[in-house]
C-alpha cells in the first residue's frame, strides 16, 4: 500500500509502498479515505512531539471503510462507514473510569504518535477506538471532527464549563480548531471575541457570526477586551494559540476569578503567577478528546449545529505541501487528506 512515513524528524515525509497493516484482535483493517491534517502533525515532523521510534506513518485524523475484521469484533463490520478515536486506552484505570481517558494512566498509544495512523491507505484500528460517520458528511469532514471539532468540546464542556452568557475570548479562532471552537462556544451561548492576526481569518469569524473581532498583532488587545465587556474582563481566554503574548494578553484580558484555557501549548511559557495569584486566575490545561466528546460533537453535526470546515482537500502526495501551509499560517479552516 501507499504511505506517507517520517523517516528523519524535520524532512519531508516520504512516499513509500510498504505492507499492508495485519489485524490483532478486537481490530479492523480500515481502508483509509481521508485523513486531517493539522499543527500537531507538523510539531511531530519536526520532532518537537514525544512519538514512536521513525520510521512512523503519522495522521490520528482518520475516517474511512471498514475492509476487513479481527477475532472479536463485535459491533461493527465490513462496509461499515467510521471515523477515529485515535487515543488507544486501557479502559481500567482510575482516569478511564472516571471518563478521562486522553490522561490513560496505562496509556497503550495513539493512533499517528505511537501507532502508525492514517496517512496511508489502510490502518489497523481497535474497535473500541470506532464510531459511525455520520451520512451527511463527508469523510473529510468527518476525518476532522476527532479533534476540531470534539477538542474545542472538551475544553469548553467537559474541563471549562463555559455557560450561556458567559465572555469568552477565543485567541486564535480563525485557524483550523478556532473555527470550530467559535461553533461550539456559540452552541454554549457564550459572548465571544475573536483574536487572529491576519484580515483574511478576522473576516472569516465575522462570516461566522462573531461580534467582536480583534487584530492579535496589537499587542495590547486586552484593554480593547476590557472596553468590550464594559470593565469586567473575559470569563474565560480560550488559548488555540499559545506564546508568551498571548499569555500575557491572556490573563490580562480576564476579570478577577477567570479562567485561562490552554488548547495550544509550548514548553517555553512564562507569566505574571504574582497577578494570577492575587486574582485567583485559573490556569486550566486540557488535552484532546474521550470518545464521549466526540460521539457528542457528532449530535451537533448531524442536527447541523456545528459543520466541520473544510479550506483545502489534497492528494496523498501533496501532504507535505499541506504542513507548509499550515508552517505558514495560510489556512483558515481544516485541511485534509483524500485517499482514493
Amino acid at each position: 500500500m501507499k504511505a506517507m512515513v517520517l523517516k528523519e524528524y524535520g524532512k519531508p515525509l516520504v512516499l513509500e509502498e510498504v505492507s499492508k497493516p495485519k489485524i490483532g484482535n478486537a481490530e479492523v483493517l480500515l481502508k483509509v479515505k481521508a485523513a486531517g491534517v493539522c499543527g500537531t502533525d507538523l510539531k511531530i515532523q519536526q520532532g518537537l512531539v514525544p512519538t514512536k521510534k521513525l520510521p512512523l506513518i503519522p495522521g490520528h485524523e482518520i475516517a474511512g471503510v471498514v475492509e476487513e475484521i479481527g477475532q472479536g469484533v463485535k459491533d461493527f463490520k465490513v462496509s461499515d462507514e467510521v471515523l477515529v478515536s485515535y487515543y488507544v486506552s486501557c479502559g481500567n484505570c482510575r482516569s478511564c473510569l472516571a471518563g478521562r481517558e486522553t490522561i490513560c494512566e496505562n496509556l497503550k498509544g495513539r493512533l499517528g504518535f505511537e501507532f502508525n495512523g492514517g496517512f496511508a491507505e489502510y490502518v489497523a484500528v481497535p474497535e473500541a477506538c470506532l464510531l459511525p460517520k455520520p451520512s451527511n458528511i463527508s469523510f473529510e469532514q468527518a476525518a476532522v471532527v476527532s479533534d476540531a471539532v470534539a477538542t474545542s468540546y472538551h475544553a469548553f464542556v467537559r474541563r471549562a464549563g463555559i455557560k450561556e452568557g458567559d465572555y469568552l475570548v477565543i485567541v486564535g479562532g480563525g485557524g483550523g480548531l478556532g473555527l470550530h471552537a467559535i461553533q461550539v462556544a456559540q452552541n454554549l451561548g457564550a459572548n465571544i471575541i475573536g483574536i487572529d492576526i491576519s484580515d483574511n481569518k478576522l473576516e472569516t469569524m465575522r462570516n461566522l457570526g462573531v461580534k467582536k473581532v480583534l487584530n492579535g498583532q496589537k499587542l495590547d488587545w486586552s484593554k480593547a477586551v476590557f472596553n468590550y465587556t464594559d470593565g469586567r474582563g473575559a470569563d474565560y481566554v480560550a488559548l488555540f494559540a499559545c506564546t508568551n503574548d498571548t499569555v500575557r494578553e491572556g490573563i490580562n484580558s480576564l476579570r478577577k476569578g477567570g479562567k485561562l484555557v490552554f488548547i495550544a501549548y509550548s514548553t517555553e511559557i512564562s507569566f505574571n503567577a504574582l497577578k494570577c495569584h492575587l486574582n485567583e486566575i485559573d490556569i486550566l490545561s486540557t488535552r484532546a478528546a474521550t470518545r464521549s466528546d466526540i460521539e457528542d460533537s457528532l449530535e451537533l453535526i448531524r442536527e447541523a449545529k456545528v459543520k466541520p470546515i473544510i479550506s483545502k482537500i489534497l492528494t496523498l502526495e501533496e501532504l507535505n505541501d499541506g504542513l507548509a501551509l499550515i508552517k505558514n499560517g495560510d489556512l483558515t479552516g481544516r485541511l485534509a487528506v483524500n485517499i482514493k
